[in-house]
């Protein structure tokens, strides 16, 4: 069973969830499928919160990285925010985890940062199992998120899903012990949403740089005029053209 929560762009939107003094409780789930390497796993590098934000973020790279390989994959368009030069070179380029740098066809950067570090918790992530990651990790996701916001609320109840598995249940209309016995109230990683389609820039002018092989084109000279496209004793009807090539002096041509 997979219960599919928040979406993509926006974890939650203060329509879904409603102050109750201290607490904040879930009203509503979010059925569209969002990243789950933006939420639980791009907190882990260390960046602030309120910091120029990536484009989206990614656990492999098509014909490049596997989900296994532990990569996790930034992508940032250098268009989109004035501070991303300064935030680039200040944090980014300079970070302790940082694997590889690229640039894709479209201009966007492209940071590959090596996550063996936390290569437990990487392994439960991919596989879904968020609430049996560490509760260092766990704590570490948590706080990246503004306390009593839509986003720390869900995150919560993710990460400790004990908590929550009353209320899910009330709002799935299923039996709390199911729920239970799932064990998680977010869905996996989806491999495929989760995966950067990756064209490098310089593979976009391959085809401009290539150096193809010689075509040699081989011309069967016409045998009624030898190749010379008309029969002289002939002028006296339509002046002499040869009408077997139409005076092209040669038959089709073979390629070699």
């Amino acid at each position: 069973m997979q219960i599919h929560c928040i979406d993509n762009a926006n974890l939650c939107s203060v329509e879904k969830i409603k102050s109750n003094s201290a607490a904040m409780i879930i009203n509503d789930l979010y059925k569209k499928y969002f990243q789950k390497s933006k939420i639980f796993m791009y907190p882990l590098l260390g960046f602030e919160r309120g910091n120029v934000v990536p484009e989206e973020v990614y656990f492999s790279i098509s014909d490049k990285y596997k989900p296994e390989d532990r990569k996790l994959v930034l992508v940032y368009d250098p268009r989109m925010d004035l501070k991303y030069e300064s935030f680039k070179e200040d944090r980014l380029v300079n970070h302790k985890l940082l694997h590889e740098r690229l640039e894709d066809q479209n201009g966007n950067d492209i940071f590959v940062f090596d996550m063996s570090s936390f290569a437990a918790d990487w392994d439960l992530f991919i596989s879904g199992k968020y609430s049996q990651m560490s509760l260092k990790i766990r704590n570490k996701i948590l706080n990246f998120f503004e306390k009593n916001s839509g986003n720390y609320i869900y995150v919560n109840s993710f990460l400790f899903p004990e908590k929550w598995f009353k209320r899910y249940a009330e709002i799935l209309d299923v039996s709390e012990e199911l729920l239970k016995e799932v064990g998680e109230l977010c869905d996996v990683p989806n491999l495929v949403k989760e995966e950067f389609k990756l064209v490098l820039k310089e593979e976009c002018h391959t085809l401009l740089s290539q150096d193809f092989p010689e075509i040699k084109v081989q011309f069967n000279q016409c045998d009624r005029c030898n190749g010379q496209g008309y029969i002289p004793r002939y002028n006296h009807i339509s002046n002499g053209i040869c009408f077997k090539c139409y005076g092209k002096k040669s038959e089709k041509p073979l390629i070699a």
